[in-house]
């Protein structure tokens, strides 16, 4: 689909990403740096935040109940104070290192991940070495370094089985290491000075399709690719024009379970999703409108298994949930007769979506269900209506209704939203 006609069709109120109800966050959905200073005190100076990640951390798990199973804990990366902020299962922020070179120290870092045992990486950019913490009980904890002639690595993420990849700006590549930090290869086909990366392997937690593959942003921040993780080869790649952009500077990236890919645009004050495939299929949120802004986001981190959605941005950060907008596009043909009974239903939807479709007879009586809902990819869906009803025969003259309706997959948000649209074609 076009650029343009994608942006004729977003309304004033997208839902592609959807803010918490009121019961969940207490209104909390959004923090900026008066709500920061109350809890780490005036001293505390929010100044440049980058990366940011999470996890459910094993050891804060209680397995007696799932009603805390949405209760993470967060990593951000406060870059210009050299910093790692955290907030102990979205309750109790602290803060961890300072500026320098030494144990416990940063030097304006960027990127950091971690996974569920507590094992966090960080992208210490200026000291030109990837930091690993622990964190338990609580608190973090320092325990190495890794370098291997690093040259400013900018952003960093872990798979499934522990290994870390490093986006090493300054060399032009990606490093990978293993989970007891030793080398294992670097990428380096086409890439200039990579700034974001992240990964999706087919081991990892909440795949729903099990993706294997990295997708790395370089080129100051105007390109997007997708990586391999078998041989480090480039498979495809998206550049900002492609997606209808003069200028980019596209931040972080992360995946949902779908394996779509988020991607910040701190230029633009948005979000960018493209699918698996790095098919680009919507752009969500504008400085300065009313509900949904950013003002130059940068970190963006995901809870895939209920699709939790948090992102940093200049003054503080955002919490949303993985929703989807969905567009009828139209009826092909809007007429048909008995030679060429039935027609095309086009729609468009940005997130996985469970789909149904209903078709009524102009006295309103329901004479089709397109078979049971059914999982539909993002991007555009063509759905056949071959002109019969649920007894196999053609349909009388008349006008019909079509209503389709679009649930998200994802568990809260498919209980509260749903998209209905409604049109008509004709039997003549």
């Amino acid at each position: 689909m076009q650029f343009a006609l994608l942006l004729a069709l977003i309304g004033s109120d997208p839902t592609t990403l959807l803010v918490p109800p009121f019961t969940h966050t207490m209104g909390f959905n959004r923090i900026g740096r008066l709500y920061i200073s109350m809890y780490l005190g005036r001293s505390f100076r929010l100044e440049n935040p980058q990366g940011m990640c999470g996890a459910k951390m094993v050891g804060e798990d209680d397995s007696t109940t799932s009603n805390d199973d949405h209760i993470l804990t967060m990593f951000a990366v406060n870059s210009g104070s050299s910093q790692i902020v955290y907030n102990v299962r979205l309750v109790e922020p602290r803060i961890y290192g300072s500026p320098g070179r030494d144990t416990g120290r940063f030097n304006h870092p960027h990127g950091i991940c971690c996974d569920k045992q507590g094992t966090v990486y960080v992208a210490d950019t200026d000291n030109d070495r990837v930091v690993r913490l622990k964190y338990e009980n609580t608190r973090l904890r320092w325990i190495s370094a890794l370098d291997s002639g690093l040259d400013a690595p900018r952003d960093v993420a872990i798979d499934s089985r522990g290994r870390v990849y490093v986006a090493d700006s300054g060399n032009n590549r990606v490093v990978v290491f293993d989970s007891l930090g030793t080398l294992i290869t670097t990428w380096s086909a086409d890439l200039a000075g990579p700034t974001g990366i992240c990964v999706l392997d087919p081991g990892a937690e909440y795949n729903d399709f099990h993706v294997s593959s990295a997708v790395v942003i370089d080129r100051g921040r105007t390109r997007i690719s997708q990586f391999s993780l078998d041989d480090g080869q480039q498979r495809r790649m998206i550049d900002m024009r492609r997606i209808g952009l003069d200028e980019a500077g596209f931040a972080y990236c992360a995946f949902d379970r779908h394996g779509n890919v988020y991607v910040t645009d701190q230029t633009n004050s948005q979000i960018h999703l493209f699918d698996s495939d790095l098919r680009y299929i919507v752009s969500f949120g504008r400085q300065g409108v009313e509900g949904t802004s950013f003002d130059s986001p940068t970190g963006i981190a995901i809870w895939r298994r209920f699709g939790q959605v948090f992102i940093s941005e200049a003054n503080g950060g955002q919490y949303y949930w993985i929703g989807l907008d969905a567009y009828l596009l139209g009826f092909y043909p809007a007429e048909f007769d008995s030679l060429k009974p039935g027609t095309t239903i086009a729609l468009y939807i940005t997130e996985m979506a469970n789909i149904q479709v209903d078709i009524t007879a102009p006295s309103g009586t329901l004479v089709r269900s397109l078979a049971p809902p059914h999982m539909q990819h993002p991007g555009e869906a063509l759905i056949v209506w071959d002109g019969r009803d649920n007894k196999g025969k053609l349909v009388p003259e008349g006008e019909y209704k079509i209503t389709i309706v679009a649930r998200p997959t994802y568990s809260q948000p498919m209980r509260i939203l749903r998209k209905e649209l409604a049109g008509s074609v004709r039997r003549v």
